[in-house]
């Protein structure tokens, strides 16, 4: 075998580091999906409709506005989808977001340890001096 260090070693990453980049991933996402607005489809002229973010919640005057003043029940409906909408987008962002939070926060407080050598370690045998 030969005493050259595997060239792999260099750019692995630990399992570590995988967490650690997993972790602010998912918190990224989570914000992502948090501040980017929802919208649903309009059928009537093959759009879509925005309804606002997961912070704001539904935008009625706005609604009202993108979708040509309709009656108020269409309006109720249209409002009901979008507010299904954005409680469906908040709950995977809250999930991403405070999960890459948690793994983050775990991944700075858990100390490493490190592996004792062989000589360092107590003997468990009682008969042993």
């Amino acid at each position: 075998m030969s005493a050259q260090p595997d060239p792999l070693a260099q750019i692995t990453l630990t399992p570590r580091g995988f967490a650690a980049v997993l972790a602010v991933i998912a918190l990224i996402t989570g914000l992502v999906l948090a501040i980017v607005p929802v919208s649903v489809a309009h059928p009537a002229n093959n759009s879509s409709v925005s309804c606002g973010n997961t912070f704001g919640g539904v935008e009625s005057p706005a609604l009202n506005e993108a979708l040509g003043k309709p009656e108020r029940q269409e309006l109720v409906q249209y409002i009901d989808m979008c507010d299904r909408a954005i409680g469906n987008r908040g709950d995977y962002a809250v999930f991403l977001f405070f999960g890459g939070m948690i793994a983050g926060l775990a991944l700075g407080v858990v100390r490493r340890t490190k592996p004792a050598s062989q000589g360092s370690a107590h003997p468990t045998d009682p008969t042993q001096p």
